[in-house]
């Protein structure tokens, strides 16, 4: 299934009965940001989750600052909020990033009619012609996720891609040549990682880049075999991947921890 869907094309199914959206905005700067604007407004019958409450499990010295739920974790947030295996998830933020975790997290537990609305919820409000404050309420379900385990690679898989190659940054140049850093203590990259900002992948209004532009982004990574993506703590660099789906490579890996996880380890080197 393609991984995004244009607002043009929601309008033809918003009023099916399978549709389930699922609002994630976030700030980094603002944790309690999405929890806000969530009940100021948002589209009908869509559910909240939050990104360090259910997109991320507990922070610990290891596994970077948002690390992945548990499988149990994850398991439980998708039987809370009701997700049935036949479920159209439609995910949105404000532009892209967090909703593009989700989309992976989902994807992780095999759930294969997952996609994210480009353009966020503004471009929902556009074909979707309102928002409500109402707050869903839908019965738990037994869902039974079948994890794709085989899209995570651990911190020995990225150790390995140092000499190897197929290591790929996620991250800003300046952040990627450490020129800059505004959260991680040590600045840098990890070793033999190339730049691919996720930044190039979508549009200023938060739409995917159309094909032609994500294959000439792309084109040093298609013919990669399991290539593996970071960025600073496993959420960004799921845009890239999203993306690539998008060219149907669909065997990226996401290295959850990231960045954050990589200087966890005294022993592990950067480069500037």
């Amino acid at each position: 299934m393609f991984p995004t869907m244009r607002a043009q094309e929601l309008k033809h199914i918003v009023h099916t009965d399978s549709i389930r959206f699922i609002d994630c905005r976030y700030s980094l700067n603002d944790a309690s940001y999405g929890k806000f604007v969530y009940r100021q407004g948002h589209l009908p019958n869509a559910v909240f989750l939050d990104l360090m409450e259910d997109l991320s499990g507990p922070v610990s010295e290891h596994g970077g600052r948002h690390p992945l739920p548990s499988k149990e974790a994850w398991t439980e947030t998708l039987r809370r909020i009701g997700i049935q295996p036949d479920d159209l998830v439609v995910i949105y933020d404000d532009g892209f990033p967090y909703a593009a975790r989700a989309w992976w997290l989902f994807k992780w537990a095999g759930h294969e009619r997952v996609i994210v609305l480009e353009g966020g919820i503004q471009s929902g409000i556009t074909y979707c012609g309102e928002t409500t404050t109402d707050v869903p309420s839908y019965p738990a379900s037994n869902y039974v996720p079948a994890f794709q385990d085989e899209m995570i690679a651990t911190l020995e898989d990225v150790r390995a891609a140092t000499k190897t190659g197929g290591l790929y940054d996620s991250r800003t140049p300046d952040r990627y040549d450490g020129s800059y850093e505004p959260i991680d203590q040590k600045p840098g990259h990890i070793p033999n990682a190339v730049l691919c900002p996720y930044t190039e992948a979508i549009t200023d209004l938060g739409m995917l880049q159309d094909f032609h532009d994500l294959k000439e982004l792309y084109a040093d990574v298609l013919d990669v075999p399991n290539p593996i993506f970071y960025c600073g703590s496993g959420v960004t660099a799921c845009v890239n991947i999203l993306a690539l789906h998008a060219l149907g490579k669909d065997d990226v890996r996401l290295y959850p921890g990231s960045y954050s996880d990589w200087i966890s380890y005294p022993e592990n080197k950067v480069h500037p």
